[in-house]
């Protein structure tokens, strides 16, 4: 069976929501404000109260999750 465009971007959304779904709620507020809403780093280390050290490692960790689910 071949895998259509349309029918793997439908793959990807749900790898993609199956990993968000599985990963700490503050690390995917974090990834989640920053790809979606497009906040600033400063703004959502403000909102959620955590530095800019913890925010590039939940960016990192979030990502690194992604990439390993969509391989």
């Amino acid at each position: 069976m071949e895998i259509t465009l349309n029918q793997n971007t439908e793959v990807n959304q749900i790898l993609l929501n199956e990993t968000l779904e599985n990963i700490p709620k503050q690390q995917r507020d974090v990834f989640i404000l920053k790809t979606h809403y497009n906040y600033s780093t400063k703004e959502i280390c403000k909102v959620l109260k955590i530095d800019e050290k913890q925010f590039w490692a939940y960016i990192h960790d979030t990502r690194k999750q992604l990439i390993n689910t969509m391989n």
